[in-house]
């Protein structure tokens, strides 16, 4: 299982990264600790290389949210002044995040061993794929909840964990950014469930 991401991606045509979520100590070999990156950012990274995030990693509010690091009352105030959106929106929004009630360790991306999910930037047609392997294996629809708030880590990583479900998201202008996500590619992640419903 630890080529999984190598699966996807000799299948679907682009680069999947895994995601494992640790919440005790763990000895990550290679693989490098990131510093002062958001999580989107992070992804870019593990293409490259094994990377391992902890707390202190972290320098987006919204990411530290999502993995039980940031306070709600901290998240808003940082969205207050980063975006100035109405307070009354952002909690309005907020109760639809996805994020972690008991803090996380580390979270590696592709690290060694079985990960938790696979996430990737994939094209609409990809997208469009993902989607009938889904109908066909479920026999239903596939519900989608879209929010342009901490899309990635929380929207597609956080949320393909905590669900078991196939998660899509756009992004934001800084998960674009700084994930260097192409304007013709949209996130999506699979929890480790439902993986043979792709690969096989």
């Amino acid at each position: 299982m630890d080529d999984i991401h190598l699966r996807f991606s000799d299948k679907f045509r682009s680069h999947w990264i895994k995601v494992k979520f640790y919440k005790e100590e763990m000895d990550f070999g290679n693989a490098r600790r990131l510093k002062n990156v958001r999580f989107c950012e992070a992804t870019k990274e593990a293409i490259l290389q094994p990377v391992f995030l902890d707390e202190q990693s972290i320098n987006c509010p919204g990411a530290g949210y999502a993995f039980g690091w940031k306070s709600k009352k901290e998240l808003i105030n940082w969205c207050l002044d980063k975006d100035h959106q109405q307070k009354d929106i952002l909690k309005s929004l907020i109760p639809y995040i996805p994020y972690f009630k008991e803090p996380i360790k580390y979270i590696g991306l592709n690290t060694e061993g079985e990960p938790d999910l696979v996430m990737s930037y994939v094209l609409p047609e990809c997208a469009m794929d993902l989607v009938r392997l889904h109908n066909n294996h479920s026999m239903k629809n596939l519900d989608v909840s879209l929010c342009s708030m901490m899309p990635i880590c929380s929207g597609v990583a956080v949320r393909a964990y905590l669900e078991g479900k196939l998660t899509f998201s756009f992004g934001c202008e800084d998960s674009r950014k700084y994930a260097k996500i192409e304007r013709d590619r949209l996130a999506v992640g699979i929890p480790n469930k439902l993986f043979s419903v792709f690969t096989d």
